[in-house]
C-alpha cells in the first residue's frame, strides 16, 4: 500500500514538473529566441578586441628589473578604477616589456619581430637615457625608423631628444620628455627676464642645432614685431641674435678660435652655446677663455646636452655659467613609464565610448611573423591610433598634452648654475636656482660671472660719440626748445652755429637748439641698438664738402672726418667717388639723384582754349571744307530739284532760298543757333540738310565733352626733360635766357663741374646759399629751374603751400645717402651701423620712415588726374572772353564794310547783276542793289508824305480808283487772252467753254504775282502806284507789282466787282497777289495758291 502511495505521489510530482516546464517554455520562448539571434548575428558577447602596449627599453645591471618592476603591473590601478571599466568591456589589453642588452641592428630586429609582431601590438614605448643607461645614439634612431615602417605609434621619453626627425604629418611618434625646443624657450625667459636684449649664439654639428637656432631667431624676430609699448603702458623689450657661430671641427682648434675670434671685438655679452658634451664642449670654452670671452662681462647659457653627465664640473666651465637640464635620473624613467601606460589608457578610454564605429573605422592588427612574405606587416590605420593618442586631454594633469608635431605643450626644466664647491677654488658643482615651469620662471640667488652679485648688463659699457650734422629738410631740421630748455620725444638736443642768409656764421660760438629730422630718427635708432650716446653739433663752414679748386683742401664734413674732429657724420650727405675715398661710408640708407624743380607761371591760360578740343587741322576741315561744301551742295541740290528753284523755271514768292540762305542754315544747324531760317524743298537738299543735322550733333556732343578740361587753367611749366635739356645746355638760345642754379660746394655742382664744365660756368652767378632761398627764387620767377637732390626737393614739393612746385626730367647720376666716418678700416662702427641699416630695411622701417617724412599733400593733389574740386573764376574763361571780344571787333569791321558797300560798291555791282546772279547768291544782295540812294529815298518819301489825303474820304476815293484802273489791266489782259487762244483754235468754243477756261485762268492766278503785260499800256497807273506807300518790289529785281491792302477790300464793298461773272464777288488782293473766291470778310471758300 506504501509503495502504491509512493508511486502515485511520484506520478504526481513528475507530471506537476512537466507541467511547469511546459508553462516556463510557453512564457519564455520568444525571450530565448531572441537571446539566441543576438548571438548568431552580432559578436559574440564575450569576445574582445585584443590590443597589446610593448615597452623597448635598454638593458641596466640595475635599473631593468626596476622599470619591469614598474611597467608590468601599471594596469592594476586601471583595472580596480571603474572609469576606465569600459575599456576592458571593448578591449582585452595587454602589455610587456623587452630590453636590449647590445643595441645592435639584428638584435632589435629580432626583438620586433618575435616580441612587437608576435603580439597584437598597438603601441610602442620606448625609453632612452643616455646619461644612466650607455647606448649607441643610432640603435634608438634605428628602434624609431621601424615603427615608423610597421605604422606603430611611439610614445617616447629620450632625454636627447632634439626635435621631430621627420615631417609633423608623417612623424607617428609623441615625445613625452623636453625637447631642443623647450631649452630654447626656457633661456629666452632667462634672456627676458635679466634684460639681455641682444645675444650671440655658438653651436656644433650636434643634433637638433638648426631647430635650436631657427627657434631663437624666430622668438627674436617675434619680439621686434610685437608692440613697442603694452596695453598696460610697459615698454616691451626687443631681442636681437647679434652673431650665429658655427663651430664644424671642434678637434682643429685653429677652426674654434677663428670663428670664435668673430665676437670678439663686437657688443657680443650674452653667449647661448648648444653642444654636445665632453670634450666638444671643454674645447670650445677653453678656447673662449684664450681670446678674453669667459670674463666678468660674459654670461655664458648652456643647453642639456652640454652639460657633462658625470658629477664633476671641468674647470673649463667659468663661474656663473648657467645650464638648461631636466630630471634624468631612474625615478624620471620610472615616471615616464606610468606616463606612457596613463596616455595609451586614456587613449583606449576615448575609443571605447563608440565601440561600433571603431570597429568600422579600425583594423586592428594581428599577431604576424616576419617570415610572412605574403602579407602586409604595416598596420594601415596606425595613423588613426596615433591621432587619438594626440589628443587626449586629462583634467588633472593640463600640462599633459601634445602640439601638432607631438611634443608637451609645456613641460619642466631645471636652471642649473656653476658655482664654487664649499668655497674651494679649485672645485666646482652644478646647482640648482630655479626652474622653467608651466607658470614661468622661478628663480633663486645665482652666482654671477666673476662673483659679481648683479647680472651683468648684458651689452659693453655705454660710448660716447661727436656726431657732426648740416641742416636740410626734411632730414635735419632745427627748432627751439621749450620754455624749460627740454626737446620733445622724437628730436634731441643739438649745437648750431648762427648764421645770416647767407649761411656766413656769425660768431664762433654755438647755441642750444633741438633737431629733428629722418637722419635725426636714425641717429636715435642708432643709439638705442648700439648703446652709444653722443654730441650732436653742425659743421663750422657750412658748406657740404667739396674740394677747394684753389687749395685742394676738402671742406665741410669731410673736412672735419679727415682731420678727426667728429667721429661720424649724419645727414643728408651723398655718396660720391670723390667722397668715398676721402672718408669711409655705411652702406647707403636710402637712393637719391639729381632733379630739377620749377615752378607753375602764374596765370599761364591759353587764349586759344575753345579751340583745343579739336587741332588745327581738324578745325579747318570743319568750318573751312564741310561747311562750306555741305551748304553748296544743298542748294546745288535745291537749284536742280524740281520740288525745289527747278533751275530757275518755276519762282515761288515764299520760297525764299540763295547760297548764302544755305550757309546760314549749316551754321546755324552746326551750334544749334535759335534763329530763323529757310529750309530747301527739293527731297535731296533735305536729306543732305538731315545728314548735316546728324554731323552737327555728333560734333557738338564730342566738342562739349572736352571743352571743359580746356577752358580751365592751363598749367603751364618747363617741362624740362632732364640734365641733358636743350634749354639747360644752351640757355641763351631763349629769350630772355633761360636760368638755373644750385647750391654751392656741394655733391651736386661737383657732378655738373666734371662733367657738364659749360652749364657750371653759366649757373655760377645764378647759385643760391641754401636751398629754401633757391626754391624761392624759382617761385617769385628769379631763375626758371633749380638743380638739387631728388629726394630734397620731392619733399619741397610734397610740402609747397600753394603746390606750385614741380619736379621735371629724369632723376641723374643716382646715388645714395650714406653715414660718413674718419678714414681707415679699422673702425668697428662701420659694420655696426651697416647691420642696423639693413635690419631696418629688412622689417619696412626705412619705408616707414621714408614715407612720414617725404610725403606732402600736394603728392595727393597730383595723383587726382581728372578730378577738380575747385571754383572756376573768371581766368578759366579767358578764352571765352577773348573769343566774344574778337566777335565785337570783327563786327564793327564788317559793319564798316557794309557802310561802304551800300554807298559805294552798289553802283559798280549793278552793271554785272543783268541776269540777276546776286540773287541766287543771297536774296538781300539782290535786294539791295533794287534800293535808291538814301538821300534820293529820304526826298522822294518826304514828296509822298505831302501828297497823302488829309481825310479818309480822300483816302478812300483814291484807294476806289486805283482798284477801277486794277480791274481795267485785269479786263485788257483778260481779253488779250481771249483773242490769242481765238486765233489760235479751230473751232469756236462755247460759251460755256470759254467760262470755264476763264474761271480756271482766274484759278491759276491765286496766290500768285500777276503778269504784266500790259505795263506800257498804263504807264499812268504805274506811276500812280509808284506814289503809293503801301506798293512793293520783289526781291528778285525792279519790276513793280500791284498790292492791295486787306483794308480796302473793307472799304469799296462788293459792288465794284459785278462787272463779270468770273471775278464774282468773292475776291481779295493781298500783298500784291489777287485771290478769287475770297470774299471782304477774309473767310475763304477755295484753297489759296
Amino acid at each position: 500500500m506504501k509503495g502504491a502511495a509512493n508511486t502515485r505521489r511520484g506520478l504526481c510530482s513528475s507530471r506537476l514538473i512537466e507541467k511547469g516546464l511546459r508553462n516556463l517554455l510557453q512564457n519564455w520562448t520568444p525571450l530565448l529566441v531572441v537571446v539566441v539571434l543576438l548571438c548568431l548575428f552580432t559578436q559574440p558577447c564575450s569576445s574582445k578586441t585584443k590590443v597589446h602596449l610593448h615597452a623597448i627599453i635598454p638593458d641596466h645591471f640595475t635599473a631593468s628589473r626596476e622599470l619591469e618592476a614598474v611597467f608590468v603591473p601599471s594596469f592594476l590601478p586601471f583595472k580596480r578604477n571603474f572609469q576606465y571599466g569600459k575599456v576592458f568591456d571593448v578591449f582585452d589589453p595587454s602589455h610587456n616589456v623587452t630590453f636590449l642588452r647590445f643595441d645592435d641592428p639584428m638584435e632589435i630586429l629580432r626583438a620586433v619581430c618575435s616580441d612587437v609582431l608576435g603580439s597584437p601590438t598597438v603601441t610602442l614605448v620606448i625609453i632612452n637615457n643616455p646619461h644612466w643607461i650607455r647606448r649607441r645614439p643610432d640603435a634608438n634612431t634605428y628602434v624609431l625608423d621601424l615603427a615608423q615602417t610597421l605604422g606603430l605609434p611611439v610614445i617616447s621619453w629620450d632625454a636627447d631628444f632634439s626635435g621631430s626627425p621627420k615631417e609633423p604629418e608623417d612623424s607617428l611618434a609623441l615625445q613625452i620628455a623636453p625637447t631642443i625646443q623647450h631649452q630654447a624657450r626656457a633661456i629666452f625667459s632667462l634672456l627676458q627676464r635679466y634684460n639681455w636684449t641682444q645675444f650671440s649664439v655658438v653651436t656644433s654639428h650636434v643634433a637638433g642645432y638648426q631647430q635650436f637656432l631657427s627657434t631663437l631667431q624666430n622668438l627674436a624676430m617675434y619680439s621686434q614685431q610685437n608692440a613697442k609699448v603694452t596695453v598696460s603702458g610697459e615698454k616691451r623689450k626687443r631681442f636681437k641674435v647679434l652673431q650665429e657661430v658655427l663651430i664644424r671641427d671642434w678637434r682643429n682648434m685653429t677652426d674654434v678660435r677663428r670663428e670664435l675670434s668673430k665676437l670678439s671685438g663686437t657688443d657680443t655679452r650674452i653667449i647661448v652655446m648648444h653642444s654636445s658634451s665632453g670634450a666638444e664642449c671643454v674645447t670650445i670654452l677653453e678656447e673662449a677663455a684664450g681670446i678674453g670671452l669667459t670674463g666678468r662681462e660674459y654670461q655664458w647659457i648652456l643647453t642639456q646636452t652640454a652639460i657633462a653627465k658625470s658629477a664633476r664640473v671641468n674647470k673649463a666651465f667659468p663661474i656663473g655659467t648657467l645650464g638648461l637640464m631636466y630630471n634624468h635620473e631612474l625615478e624620471a624613467m620610472k615616471r615616464a613609464l606610468r606616463t606612457a601606460v596613463k596616455i595609451w589608457f586614456t587613449a583606449l578610454l576615448a575609443m571605447s565610448q563608440r565601440p561600433a564605429n571603431i570597429h568600422q573605422t579600425i583594423t586592428f592588427p594581428q599577431p604576424r611573423s616576419c617570415n610572412q612574405s605574403d602579407i602586409d606587416l604595416m598596420w594601415k590605420d596606425g595613423r588613426k591610433m596615433y591621432n587619438y593618442l594626440q589628443n587626449i586631454r586629462l583634467p588633472r594633469e593640463p600640462q599633459l598634452q601634445f602640439d601638432g608635431n607631438g611634443t608637451l605643450r609645456q613641460t619642466e626644466l631645471i636652471i642649473i648654475n656653476c658655482q664654487w664647491h664649499d668655497n674651494r677654488p679649485n672645485a666646482k658643482k652644478w646647482q640648482e636656482v630655479g626652474r622653467w615651469m608651466r607658470h614661468g620662471l622661478v628663480m633663486r640667488d645665482i652666482v654671477w660671472p666673476g662673483g659679481a652679485a648683479i647680472p651683468p648688463s648684458g651689452m659693453p659699457a655705454r660710448a660716447f660719440l661727436r656726431i657732426a650734422t648740416l641742416e636740410e629738410k626734411p632730414y635735419v631740421m632745427y627748432i627751439n626748445p621749450n620754455p624749460y630748455g627740454k626737446c620733445s620725444d622724437h628730436a634731441v638736443h643739438c649745437r648750431i652755429y648762427e648764421r645770416d642768409n647767407k649761411k656766413r656764421r656769425l660768431s664762433n660760438t654755438t647755441i642750444p637748439m633741438c633737431c629733428v629730422g629722418l637722419s635725426i630718427d636714425l641717429l636715435r635708432v642708432f643709439s638705442r641698438e648700439l648703446n652709444f650716446d653722443f654730441d650732436l653739433h653742425e659743421v663750422e663752414d657750412g658748406m657740404w664738402g667739396a674740394v677747394d679748386k684753389a687749395t685742394g683742401r676738402w671742406n665741410g664734413p669731410i673736412r672735419m672726418l679727415i682731420d678727426r674732429e667728429t667721429d661720424m657724420v649724419i645727414t643728408s650727405l651723398k655718396i660720391n667717388p670723390d667722397r668715398a675715398k676721402a672718408v669711409r661710408f655705411s652702406v647707403p640708407f636710402l637712393e637719391t639723384g639729381i632733379t630739377i624743380v620749377v615752378s607753375l607761371r602764374e596765370g599761364a591760360i591759353s587764349p586759344t582754349a575753345f579751340l583745343e578740343p579739336y587741332d588745327y587741322p581738324s578745325w579747318c576741315l570743319i568750318l573751312v571744307f564741310s561747311v562750306h561744301a555741305t551748304g553748296a551742295s544743298i542748294f546745288i541740290f535745291e537749284w536742280l530739284s524740281p520740288f525745289g528753284l527747278n533751275r530757275g523755271k518755276t519762282f515761288y514768292p515764299d520760297h525764299k532760298f540763295s547760297l548764302f540762305r544755305s550757309f546760314w542754315m549749316i551754321w546755324a544747324m552746326l551750334f544749334s543757333a535759335a534763329v530763323d531760317t529757310d529750309g530747301p524743298k527739293g527731297t535731296s537738299s533735305r536729306f543732305l540738310a538731315n545728314i548735316w543735322a546728324l554731323f552737327a550733333l555728333v560734333f557738338l556732343a564730342s566738342y562739349t565733352a572736352n571743352l571743359a578740361a580746356f577752358m580751365i587753367t592751363k598749367e603751364e611749366y618747363y617741362d624740362l626733360t632732364g640734365i641733358q635739356d636743350w634749354r639747360l645746355q644752351n640757355p641763351t638760345h631763349m629769350k630772355p635766357p633761360f636760368k638755373y642754379a644750385t647750391i654751392p660746394e656741394g655733391s651736386t655742382e661737383t657732378n655738373i663741374r666734371n662733367n657738364h664744365p659749360t652749364m657750371y660756368t653759366y649757373m655760377k652767378p645764378y647759385n643760391k646759399p641754401s636751398v629754401g632761398l633757391g626754391i624761392e627764387a624759382v617761385k617769385t620767377g628769379e631763375i626758371m629751374a633749380f638743380i638739387y637732390d631728388a629726394t630734397v626737393l620731392e619733399y619741397y614739393v610734397g610740402k609747397d603751400p600753394g603746390c606750385r612746385l614741380r619736379t621735371v626730367g629724369n632723376w641723374y647720376a643716382m646715388t645714395g645717402y650714406g653715414v660718413a666716418f674718419p678714414p681707415g678700416n679699422n673702425n668697428p662702427w662701420i659694420e655696426k651701423i651697416n647691420k642696423v641699416i639693413f635690419q631696418l630695411l629688412e622689417n619696412g622701417e626705412m619705408e616707414r620712415l621714408q614715407k612720414f617724412w617725404l610725403a606732402g599733400a600736394c603728392y595727393f593733389e597730383k595723383d587726382k588726374k581728372g578730378v577738380s574740386n575747385k571754383t572756376l573764376g573768371i581766368l578759366n574763361f579767358t578764352s571765352a572772353f577773348i573769343l566774344l571780344g574778337g566777335g565785337v571787333l570783327l563786327s564793327l569791321v564788317l559793319l564798316v564794310l557794309e557802310c561802304f558797300y551800300f554807298r559805294f560798291g552798289r553802283r559798280y555791282l549793278r552793271r554785272f547783276n543783268s541776269c540777276q546772279f546776286c540773287n541766287l547768291v543771297s536774296l538781300s544782295l539782290g535786294k539791295s542793289l533794287s534800293i535808291e540812294d538814301t538821300g534820293q529815298a529820304v526826298v522822294q518819301q518826304q514828296q509822298q508824305q505831302q501828297k497823302r489825303c488829309r481825310d479818309q474820304v480822300c483816302d478812300t476815293q483814291i484807294w476806289r480808283l486805283k482798284h477801277q484802273l486794277d480791274l481795267a489791266m485785269l479786263k485788257i489782259e483778260n481779253l488779250q487772252n481771249q483773242i490769242s487762244s481765238t486765233a489760235t483754235s479751230t473751232t469756236q468754243p462755247d460759251i460755256t467753254r470759254q467760262l470755264a477756261y476763264q474761271d480756271s485762268d482766274y484759278s491759276r492766278y491765286n496766290g500768285a504775282a500777276r503778269r504784266h503785260t500790259a505795263r506800257d499800256i498804263f504807264s499812268e497807273t504805274d506811276r500812280l502806284l509808284t506814289e503809293d506807300n503801301c506798293d512793293s518790289r520783289s526781291e528778285g529785281g525792279g519790276t513793280r507789282r500791284i498790292r492791295r491792302s486787306p483794308s480796302y477790300t473793307c472799304a469799296v464793298g462788293g459792288d465794284l466787282l459785278s462787272d463779270g461773272q468770273r471775278l464774282s464777288n468773292k475776291s481779295r488782293h493781298l500783298e500784291g497777289k489777287m485771290y478769287v473766291g475770297v470774299d471782304s470778310s477774309g473767310n475763304s471758300s477755295e484753297s489759296v495758291l
